[in-house]
C-alpha cells in the first residue's frame, strides 16, 4: 500500500474515531433544541463541560411557611419541628403555630367537671439527622391570635410567656414504631401530656364554645417550639402531620355523675399555621457559606454550595462569557444542561427530592426558565437521579436567548423545590471543585 492510498484511509478511520468519542460524551444530542439552529447551519457538533459558570449563595426573601391564604390542604399538611446542630448550616430550630378547631361546637358539658387528661398527639412524618438524639419539647398557648389573610415568613418569631407553657418532655423521636393505644395499633407518633389547667379553660368555656370564630378568640391556639442543641452533628428535624386522621388534642374529663371528652384537631383547609426557623444567624455555620452569603464572595463558590430548605439562601448562578460563543464562532446551542452532583445518602442525611430553577431579571422579578415548558421531564424538572446521583437541568433556550438577543439582563436561581416546607440540606461541589464540580453541559454547532 503506497502513502497516496493511505491518507485518506487515515482520515476516514480518525473520523471514526471522533465520531465514537462525541457519541460517548453525548446522549441523542439531537432530542433537544437542534430546532433552534437551522439543518443548513448544522456542520459540526461539539461537546464541552468547561464553559465558565459563576456560583454562590445569597440571600433571599424570609420564606414565607403559612398556610394561608391561598394554599390548599392537600398541598401543605405537614409542619417542621426539631432542633439540631451540624457542619453545613450550624445550629437550628424549626418552630411552629398553629390554630385549633373543635370538633363540635356547644359540647354539653354537666356542671362541676374537670379534665382529667390533655393529649395532644403529632404523627410523624419523617426525620433527617439523627435519629438516635434525644429532643426536648415545649408546648405553649398562643398569646396573639393567627390571621388568615395575610401569610406568615420563616422569621416571624414569637416569645411566649413562661406562664403559657402547657408541656416541656424530652424523649427520642421514634418515627418507625407504631404506637398502642388501648390494645389498638397506630402509626408512629408523638403523644404530649397537657397541663390540666389548660384542660379546664377550655372546658369551662361556656359562650366560647358556641362558634367557630369564638373559640379561636378565646383559644389563640399553640406554640410549639424545640431546645437548641449545642454539641456538633447533634440532633434533628422532625415532620409530623398535623391534619391526618390520629392528630389533635383530646380532653378527658370528669364530673360527679358525668365523663367523656372534647376533641380539638387542626383544619387542613382553614387552620392557619407556620413554621420558624431559627439559624442563629448563621454564626456557628460553615465559613465558605458565611462568606458567600454575608459577603458576596463569589470565589467561595468555586469550592462548596450550600442549599436549605428552611434556609432564605438560594444559589445564583451566570454564565459571564456564554455570549463569546456567538461572537467568536457563530454558535448554535444544540443542548445545554446544568449538572449538579450530589453523590451523598445515608439513612437519615440525603439529597432532597427535588431542586427548582427560576430566572430573575435585573428588577427581581422572577419569572419561570424557557425551558421548563418543553422537553423530557426528567430533564428539565431537576428530580434527583438516584443512579447518576445528580441533578439535571434543561437550559439550551435559556441560553439561545441570550445568543439570540445579544445580552444576559437576567440570571438563574437554584433553590429546593418546595422551600420552607422541607428539612433536607444539600452541600454542592463548587464550580471548581474537580470533575464532580457544579457545571454547564454543552453541546453545540458552529456555523459556516
Amino acid at each position: 500500500m503506497n502513502k497516496h492510498n493511505l491518507f485518506p484511509i487515515r482520515q476516514v478511520f480518525f473520523a471514526l474515531l471522533i465520531a465514537c468519542a462525541f457519541s460517548a460524551c453525548s446522549t441523542e444530542p439531537d432530542l433537544l433544541g437542534l430546532n433552534l439552529t437551522p439543518l443548513g447551519d448544522r456542520l459540526n457538533g461539539l461537546y464541552t463541560d468547561t464553559s465558565t459558570v459563576v456560583a454562590y449563595n445569597t440571600p433571599i426573601d424570609t420564606l414565607r411557611t403559612s398556610v394561608l391564604p391561598g394554599y390548599t390542604a392537600s398541598s401543605y399538611t405537614s409542619i417542621l419541628w426539631g432542633a439540631m446542630y451540624d457542619s453545613t448550616f450550624g445550629k437550628v430550630e424549626a418552630n411552629f403555630a398553629t390554630q385549633l378547631w373543635l370538633s363540635s361546637l356547644n359540647p354539653t358539658i354537666g356542671a362541676n367537671t374537670f379534665a382529667d387528661s390533655v393529649i395532644l398527639q403529632l404523627p410523624y412524618q419523617a426525620l433527617f439527622g439523627d435519629s438516635l438524639a434525644a429532643q426536648t419539647i415545649n408546648v405553649y398557648e398562643l398569646g396573639e391570635s393567627l390571621r388568615g389573610d395575610i401569610p406568615y415568613y420563616s422569621d416571624h418569631f414569637i416569645t411566649p410567656s413562661p406562664s403559657s407553657l402547657l408541656c416541656s418532655q424530652t424523649f427520642v423521636p421514634d418515627v418507625k414504631d407504631s404506637v398502642t393505644i388501648n390494645g389498638v395499633k397506630y402509626q408512629p407518633m408523638l403523644r404530649l401530656k397537657l397541663s390540666n389547667t389548660f384542660g379546664n379553660k377550655i372546658i369551662n368555656g361556656g359562650a366560647h364554645l358556641a362558634t367557630q370564630e369564638a373559640f379561636r378568640a378565646y383559644i389563640k391556639g399553640l406554640y410549639i417550639t424545640a431546645t437548641p442543641k449545642n454539641n456538633i452533628n447533634e440532633g434533628s428535624i422532625v415532620t409530623f402531620d398535623l391534619t391526618g386522621s390520629n392528630a389533635g388534642l383530646q380532653i378527658f374529663y370528669k364530673a360527679p355523675s358525668d365523663s367523656g371528652s372534647i376533641s380539638l384537631y387542626v383544619n387542613g383547609s382553614s387552620s392557619q399555621r407556620f413554621n420558624t426557623f431559627n439559624f442563629h444567624n448563621y454564626q456557628y455555620a460553615d465559613p465558605l457559606f458565611k462568606a458567600q452569603f454575608f459577603s458576596k464572595d463569589t470565589l467561595k463558590g468555586r469550592q462548596k454550595l450550600f442549599l436549605s430548605g428552611m434556609s432564605p439562601s438560594d444559589i445564583k448562578i451566570t454564565f459571564p462569557y456564554i455570549l463569546k460563543y456567538k461572537e467568536k464562532q457563530r454558535a448554535g446551542f444544540n443542548q445545554a444542561f446544568l449538572v449538579i452532583d450530589a453523590p451523598y445518602a445515608t439513612a437519615t442525611h440525603y439529597p432532597p427530592a427535588q431542586l427548582a430553577l427560576y430566572k430573575v431579571y435585573k428588577d427581581g422579578l422572577r419569572y419561570s426558565v424557557e425551558d421548563q415548558a418543553s422537553g423530557t421531564a426528567g430533564e428539565i424538572s431537576g428530580t434527583y437521579d438516584t443512579l447518576r446521583k445528580q441533578y439535571r437541568f434543561a437550559i439550551t433556550q435559556y441560553l439561545q436567548n441570550i445568543l439570540k438577543t445579544g445580552k444576559q439582563d437576567y440570571y438563574l436561581m437554584l433553590t429546593t423545590g418546595t422551600p420552607g416546607k422541607l428539612s433536607q440540606d444539600l452541600v454542592i461541589p463548587g464550580t471548581m471543585a474537580g470533575k464532580k464540580r457544579l457545571r454547564l453541559e454543552l453541546i453545540y454547532t458552529t456555523q459556516k
